[in-house]
């Protein structure tokens, strides 16, 4: 192994490359009503009592301010066929398109939009939001979780690129 030397920032991200992520849509609505969605692969569960999970969003991000305008989110969990939903929700200027395409299902209890054929869906009431850096932190319980009942498939993340997993 061999430190890389250059920008610390960089470096980081050259190593990240290499972390497998599985990736998903997280969707929230803002306090108008309107339904915002972003891809991120930065997701962790948290605590098995209570269920939770973080996700992690740029400051910069439209979701970002949704989120912070409201109670819920939700994480949508891809399979290897929501590979477009993942590149339209990943592009800034796509804005409520991104709803376009897919198998999107509104919750009755929260308003918050879900793919109703994702891999996993939970749904989470927002406890905690922490600012670090670019980013906030983003802790939710989770108060509903939908699974699909076929074979798992997922779709991954690595140095740069999709994989079928």
């Amino acid at each position: 192994m061999t430190e890389v030397s250059g920008d610390t920032t960089t470096t980081m991200f050259d190593g990240m490359r290499r972390l497998l992520s599985g990736v998903t849509v997280i969707t929230a609505n803002n306090s108008k009503g309107e339904r915002f969605a972003m891809t991120a692969s930065s997701v962790t569960s948290v605590s098995a009592e209570p269920p939770s999970l973080l996700v992690c969003i740029n400051r910069q991000a439209t979701l970002d301010h949704a989120i912070l305008e409201t109670q819920f989110f939700c994480v949508n969990v891809l399979a290897p066929k929501h590979k477009q939903i993942s590149i339209n929700c990943a592009t800034p200027e796509a804005g409520d398109s991104r709803f376009e395409h897919g198998h999107w299902q509104q919750d009755s209890k929260t308003g918050l939009f879900y793919l109703g054929d994702a891999q996993a869906v939970f749904i989470c009431s927002k406890k905690a939001t922490f600012e670090y850096g670019t980013h906030n932190i983003v802790v939710g319980d989770v108060t509903t979780t939908l699974i699909d009942a076929s074979e798992v498939s997922v779709l991954g993340y690595l140095n740069g690129s999709y994989l079928e997993l």
